[in-house]
């Protein structure tokens, strides 16, 4: 990719990823906190999906090098990053969940984000997208060590377009609907 082709995917593509990975997941936590259980009402499970293929993106970006099908992170001249999780015990139920009709109930217990402990695929929405900032946080830093000044000015975009994810997502804790409810904002 030429440099402004690598600009424009970190803008448009990486940031649309992450925007509605972490809106995704902070609105599944919420339901999971307020558990409205109203039948017909099941935005839980949009948001747990949604989360499960932003996700999925995401990590395939990260962690594997550019193919036919997909970029890495490697486009930009930074090293393929080692996440603790994926692949770990995440990626094949995470792919074959996310893409396949398959009973999620059957999965094995999954490691959480910070290894503290096991849960279903179901619950795994927070951890997935916790993961990801932390991947986030590793690949802006790399864009700054390029020996390619253009890759190196993509550092602060990559850095503020985590800081407008994390503050969006942070807003639907704190929006009229949900403030009653007192949910705490996640701590990326």
């Amino acid at each position: 990719m030429t440099m402004p082709e690598l600009e424009e995917y970190l803008k448009a593509h990486l940031d649309y990823e992450l925007q509605w990975l972490l809106r995704a997941a902070t609105e599944w936590y919420v339901q999971d906190r307020i558990k409205l259980e109203i039948e017909g009402y099941q935005l839980q499970v949009y948001a747990m999906d949604s989360a499960f293929l932003h996700g999925r993106t995401l990590f395939e970006f990260f962690t594997q090098r550019t193919t036919g099908n997909y970029y890495g992170c490697d486009a930009f001249g930074v090293p393929v990053l080692v996440s603790s999780r994926y692949p770990g015990d995440w990626k094949a139920p995470l792919h074959s969940h996310a893409m396949h009709a398959q009973d999620r109930t059957s999965t094995n217990q999954l490691t959480s984000f910070d290894g503290a402990s096991k849960k279903g695929l179901n619950q795994m929405p927070v951890d997935f997208a916790m993961e990801i900032v932390i991947l986030w946080r590793e690949f802006a830093p790399a864009l700054g060590r390029s020996t390619n000044q253009d890759i190196q000015n993509l550092e602060a975009t990559a850095t503020n377009l985590l800081t407008s994810a994390i503050e969006n997502a942070k807003n639907i804790t704190t929006n009229k609907m949900v403030k009653p409810y007192g949910v705490v904002p996640i701590p990326w």
